[in-house]
Formats: C-alpha cells, sequence, structure tokens
C-alpha cells in the first residue's frame, strides 16, 4: 500500500509540474530559465547514455566497456561519413559484436 501512496505521489507531483506550464501559457519562462532550456534535452540524454555505455552491466568492466565504447565511436563515425542512420546504427551494432566476441577470447 505504500509504495501505491509513492507512485501516486509521484504521478501528481508530475502532473502538477507539467499543468503550471500549461496554465500559464501565455508567458514566456523566466529568462535565466529560458536561457538554460535548450541544455535541458542533451544533458537527460547524456545522463540516459553515458551509463549505459561505460558500465552495460552495472559495473565497469574490460569485456563489457570496451566493446560498447568501440560501437559508439563506430556509429558516430559512420553517421558523420554517410549521413545515414540505419548505416550508422548496423555498423556500430556489428563492431561491437566482433568486439564482445574479441574480449570473450582473451
Amino acid at each position: 500500500m505504500r509504495e501505491l501512496l509513492i507512485l501516486a505521489a509521484i504521478g501528481v507531483g508530475t502532473y502538477a509540474m507539467r499543468a503550471v506550464f500549461l496554465v500559464r501559457a501565455s508567458t514566456d519562462p523566466p529568462a535565466r530559465l529560458a536561457r538554460l532550456l535548450p541544455h535541458v534535452g542533451p544533458a537527460v540524454l547524456a545522463a540516459i547514455t553515458l551509463p549505459a555505455l561505460l558500465a552495460p552491466h552495472g559495473e565497469m568492466s574490460w569485456a563489457g566497456t570496451v566493446p560498447s565504447v568501440l560501437a559508439a565511436l563506430a556509429a558516430w563515425a559512420l553517421w558523420r561519413r554517410t549521413a545515414k542512420l540505419p548505416i550508422a546504427l548496423f555498423g556500430g551494432l556489428g563492431v561491437w559484436w566482433v568486439g564482445t566476441w574479441v574480449t570473450t577470447m582473451l
């Protein structure tokens, strides 16, 4: 029961934070907040991606971290070179498979 109340409180809090912007939709955010808003998306993406990339199984290890980092670098390089997302994704996946195979053989 306690967990259900916690989840309900989180849901109400999340809704309230969004509802404030809907209710005050006609006003612009304060200048300090408006200056920071463009950085929120990249910061959230980095906060989600980097831990999964550097510690894929919850801890940093040679066998888990190196193939992930190499795959991310390969995908980035392929995307920059070709500007085609499928090529970058499948190329990065291939590098990850090979890197995982090599690290398990060592």
